[in-house]
């Protein structure tokens, strides 16, 4: 099994929606997400090592078949009265369409989410919002916010970079506060990155000289 790197914002999207799903409900939502390919094991050692909880430690095993299945034992007197019937919806629920801004406390961040589905699936209103206008999100791709406010979900406040890129740009605080910047902010992690495989790509042929004595 391929050994999967989790980004920073695959790390948050796991800790903002692992609560209150189950291990299969994670790793389609987070594959849907990212157009990934992740299995439930690799989820559940994410989950553990990242001490991301589901909160649903009680909940029986896959394949497992209670013995009342099926079986509903009469109510009676008040809760009978109180009971929800059938097809009743909780005045809490939330309509396909909803904005939510969730934090980041870790990372000091926030983002928005829209219900896309019921009766909980929620997603980056950013990746939906690029969707919209480009298409899915290419694996290995990412999209960035040109302001630097992760609020600001306009299409014109979005840009798409390489996860790598993206990793370097952290790492080097690489960052602009309109589109011009940040595209050099990009381009210039891609130059960082080239270079680097250049200085390795030198070091292997020269090692693999000193090997064979040329």
């Amino acid at each position: 099994m391929k050994i999967h790197y989790y980004s920073d914002e695959e790390l948050d999207f796991l800790r903002n929606f692992a609560y209150g799903h189950s291990y299969k409900e994670v790793t389609d939502a987070i594959n849907a997400e990212f157009g990934l390919s992740l299995g439930v094991n690799q989820i559940r050692s994410c989950l553990k090592n990242h001490k991301i909880t589901t909160g649903r430690t009680g909940k029986f095993e896959k394949g497992h078949v209670p013995a009342n299945k099926g079986k509903h034992p009469p109510t009676k007197g008040k809760m009978a009265e109180t009971q929800f019937k059938k097809g009743h919806i909780p005045k809490n629920r939330k309509p396909i369409g909803t904005v939510s801004i969730r934090h980041n406390y870790r990372r000091g961040q926030k983002y928005v989410y829209e219900k896309v589905a019921e009766p909980n699936v929620w997603r980056m209103k950013h990746i939906l919002e690029w969707e919209k206008h480009h298409g899915p999100v290419p694996k290995g791709k990412a999209i960035i916010f040109v302001d630097g406010d992760t609020t600001n979900t306009d299409i014109s406040n979005l840009i798409m970079v390489d996860r790598s890129q993206l990793v370097v740009m952290n790492r080097w605080n690489l960052k602009g506060s309109n589109r011009e910047l940040m595209e050099a902010a990009a381009n210039t992690a891609a130059l960082k990155i080239s270079i680097s495989k250049a200085k390795k790509s030198r070091k292997e042929r020269r090692k693999s000289r000193d090997d064979t004595g040329d």
